[in-house]
C-alpha cells in the first residue's frame, strides 16, 4: 500500500505535490519521491523517512516544472529498500517517471522476461520499474510500426498492451517529457485513484480529500480498466482499455484510507459506521454485557461510535495515542512494530478500571498488537476485555498491495476462534460476518485475505513462490537493520 499524487498545471506543481504527500502520508512512511519536469529535463528527490522530514527548503526551489509526480512509500516487495524508492525514470522514447500504488503478483516472471528478451536490466526490486520498463517497449514498439498516427492513441496502445500482462493491482502515475500526465488502474479497481479538475490544470491521487484539500473539483474515480492521458495542451484523453468485474480492496474502506476521503461514491466514514452497526448485530446475538466501548485509535473510533450507539453502551476514549507515532502495521518488521506500540498508545486508568470493556479495533492480522493493547488495559485494572474486530477473519495473504506476507504468520490461518482469545489474552474474540462486511461497504469488494479467491490468475504455485521471495526479502531486510 502506498500514496501516489500527479499533477499536470499551468504553475510549478512541487507545492501542491508537496503538500499532498502531507495528506497521504499514512498510506507509506518508509519513504518518498518527488519527480518533476520543466521541459527540459528531469528534477527528482527522494529518500528514506517520512516526507514531513524529507524535503529541505531547496529541495522545493530545485524541484521545478508544471507536471510532476510524487510518491509515499510503503513496502511489501523488494529486498534493497533504498533502491526500490519510487518514482523511478526511463530515457527511451522519452523521458517518462512513473509511480505506483499497488503489487504485481508477476513480477518476478515480467522481470525475467525484460532482461532476457529486451536486455533491460532493473536497477531495484519494485515492481513498478517493470511496469514502466513495459510500457516504455511498447511506446517504442508502436513508434516502429507507425500504424497509429495521433500521439493519445499511441499512448493508450502502449498502457493496454502493458496493462495485459501485469497480474496484480496498480494504480499508476506517469509523467511523460514534452508529452504530458499519465494515469492507469487495473481492471479490477483494487487500489484507489481519484482524477480532479482545478482552473490550472488537473490531479490525480489516491485520496479525493487531498484533493479536495488543494482545490480541486470535478473530482471522480479513474475507472478499473480505465487509461486517462492529458496533452500539454491541457487536453483530456481517456478510454476505458480493459473490462472485468470490479472487486475493490476492502481493507480500504476498513484501515487504509482516510476517513473524510470517498471510494467509488462510498464514504469511507459512512461505510465505518455502518460496519459498527453490522459488527453489533453480531455481538447483541452473543448476549455478553459490557460497561464501556473503547476504540483502538485511530481508525476504529468511527465504527467504535456506530456500535456503541446500537447495543446502548457508552463510548470512550480510553486509549490515548501518542500522536507523533505513526502507523504501526505498515512497518516493515514485527520488531519495528512492537517498539513503536510501546510508545503509541497507552490506557487511561480512570476510563478503563474495573469495567468490562469492548475494545473495537478494525483488523487482527498477526495478533501481536491486540495482545500487547489487551495487556496494557488489564494492567490498569480492566475487569474484562472483549475484542470486537470490524473486519473478518483474515487468513490468507494479499498479493496487491498489503504487506501479509505468508499465511504462517496471519493468526486466523492456523488458529481457531478459542486459540485466538487464549493468544491474544481477550474474554472473548468477536468478528463481523462477511455479509455484514458487504452490506457495510456497498461495493464488489476483493476479499481474497478473507476467502483464498482471488480476483487475478493467482494459483498456488504462484502462491508458494510469493511466499517464499517475500519472506527472503523482509529476513534480508531485518538483517540488514
Amino acid at each position: 500500500m502506498c500514496g501516489v499524487i500527479g499533477i499536470i498545471s499551468t504553475q510549478d506543481v512541487v507545492k501542491d505535490i508537496h503538500t499532498a504527500l502531507f495528506g497521504i502520508l499514512h498510506r507509506g512512511q518508509d519513504a518518498s519521491g518527488i519527480m518533476t519536469f520543466d521541459g527540459e529535463r528531469i528534477h527528482l528527490k527522494k529518500g528514506p523517512g517520512m516526507a514531513s522530514d524529507l524535503y529541505t527548503k531547496q529541495d522545493i526551489l530545485d524541484l521545478k516544472g508544471k507536471i510532476g509526480i510524487g510518491h509515499t512509500r510503503y513496502p511489501t516487495i523488494g529486498d534493497t529498500p533504498l533502491d526500490d524508492i519510487q518514482p523511478f525514470c526511463v530515457n527511451i522514447p522519452y523521458t517518462i517517471g512513473m509511480c505506483h500504488n499497488g503489487n504485481i503478483a508477476n513480477y518476478y516472471d515480467l522481470r525475467k522476461g525484460l532482461k532476457q528478451k529486451f536486455d533491460r536490466h532493473m536497477t531495484s526490486g519494485c515492481d513498478v520499474e517493470v511496469i514502466l520498463h513495459l510500457f516504455a517497449n511498447e511506446l517504442v514498439q508502436d513508434m516502429k510500426q507507425k500504424k497509429l498516427k495521433e500521439e493519445q492513441e499511441i499512448i493508450f496502445d502502449a498502457a493496454k498492451k502493458t496493462m495485459e500482462r501485469l497480474n496484480g493491482a496498480y494504480s499508476t502515475v506517469g509523467l511523460i517529457g514534452g508529452k504530458g500526465l499519465i494515469a492507469f488502474r487495473d481492471q479490477y479497481g483494487l487500489r484507489p485513484l481519484v482524477f480532479g479538475k482545478r482552473e490550472d490544470g488537473y490531479a490525480f491521487c489516491s485520496e479525493s480529500s487531498v484533493l479536495e484539500m488543494l482545490g480541486y473539483k470535478e473530482i471522480r474515480d479513474v475507472q478499473p480498466g480505465e487509461v486517462i492521458f492529458i496533452d500539454m495542451g491541457y487536453n483530456v484523453h481517456s478510454m476505458i482499455v480493459l473490462k472485468s468485474t470490479p472487486a475493490h480492496c476492502m481493507f480500504e474502506w476498513v484501515y487504509f484510507s482516510r476517513p473524510d476521503s470517498t471510494i467509488q461514491g462510498r464514504s469511507v466514514y459512512d461505510a465505518r459506521l455502518d460496519l459498527g452497526r453490522e459488527l453489533a448485530k453480531v455481538w447483541i446475538r452473543k448476549e455478553k454485557e459490557v460497561d464501556v466501548v473503547i476504540p483502538v485509535p485511530d481508525t476504529s473510533r468511527t465504527a467504535a461510535l456506530s456500535f456503541a450507539q446500537s447495543i446502548g453502551k457508552p463510548y470512550s476514549e480510553g486509549l490515548l495515542k501518542n500522536r507523533y507515532i505513526h502507523r504501526t502495521f505498515i512497518m516493515m518488521t514485527q520488531e519495528d512494530r512492537d517498539k513503536a506500540m510501546r510508545l503509541k498508545i497507552t490506557p487511561i486508568r480512570s476510563e478503563v478500571e474495573g469495567k468490562r470493556i469492548a475494545m473495537v479495533d478494525d483488523s487482527l492480522v498477526r495478533g501481536t498488537v491486540s495482545k500487547r493493547i489487551i495487556k496494557m488495559l488489564r494492567e490498569a485494572g480492566a475487569k474484562e476485555v472483549h475484542l470486537l474486530l470490524t473486519c473478518p477473519e483474515i487468513k490468507f495473504p494479499c498479493y496487491y498491495g498489503i504487506d501479509m506476507q505468508s499465511r504462517k504468520e496471519l493468526i486466523a490461518a492456523h488458529k481457531d476462534n478459542n486459540e485466538i482469545t487464549a493468544e491474544v489474552g481477550a474474554d472473548s474474540v468477536t468478528y463481523i460476518t462477511h455479509d455484514g462486511l458487504m452490506k457495510a461497504i456497498e461495493k464488489p469488494l476483493c476479499m481474497a485475505c478473507l476467502t483464498g479467491q482471488y480476483p487475478t490468475d493467482i494459483n498456488i504455485k504462484t502462491i508458494e513462490e510469493l511466499e517464499r521471495k517475500r519472506i527472503e526479502d523482509h529476513e534480508l531486510i531485518a538483517k540488514n537493520k
